[in-house]
C-alpha cells in the first residue's frame, strides 16, 4: 500500500470514534490513545490524499496518489472503512470502523 495511505491508518490503528457531523463541521474525538499532534499528523495526511477537498476519499483519488496501491488493497480499505456503503471514506469512517475492529480485537483475546 502506498506508504501516506499506510501511515495514516497506522497513526489510527488505536484512535475512537468521533460523533457524525456535517463535513464542514467535522471535529475528531480522542480518548486519549493519541496526542492531539498524532490525530493532526493522521489527519493531514489524510487531506493530502483528498485531492478535492471534500471530506472524503475515493477510488479515483487513491489511484491519482504517486505510488498507486494494488487493486486488492484499494478493495479492501473500502470493504474496512467506508461503513456507509456510499463508495467514498471519511476520517470520521476511518477513526469508527478503527474502533469497532480494536473491540473485535479485544473481545477475541477475553475469549482466548
Amino acid at each position: 500500500m502506498q506508504v501516506k495511505l499506510f501511515l495514516l491508518l497506522a497513526l489510527l490503528a488505536f484512535a475512537t470514534g468521533a460523533p457524525a457531523l456535517e463535513e464542514e463541521e467535522e471535529e475528531i474525538v480522542d480518548d486519549g490513545a493519541h496526542s492531539e499532534e498524532e490525530v493532526q499528523e493522521a489527519r493531514g495526511e489524510f487531506d493530502s490524499i483528498d485531492l478535492d477537498g471534500d471530506g472524503a476519499i475515493t477510488v479515483e483519488e487513491i489511484k491519482a496518489m504517486p505510488e498507486v496501491p494494488e487493486e486488492e488493497e484499494i478493495v479492501e480499505f473500502f470493504e474496512t472503512y467506508d461503513l456507509d456503503g456510499d463508495g467514498s471514506v471519511t476520517f470520521n469512517e476511518i477513526i469508527d470502523a478503527d474502533q469497532h475492529l480494536r473491540e473485535a480485537d479485544t473481545a477475541e483475546d477475553a475469549e482466548q
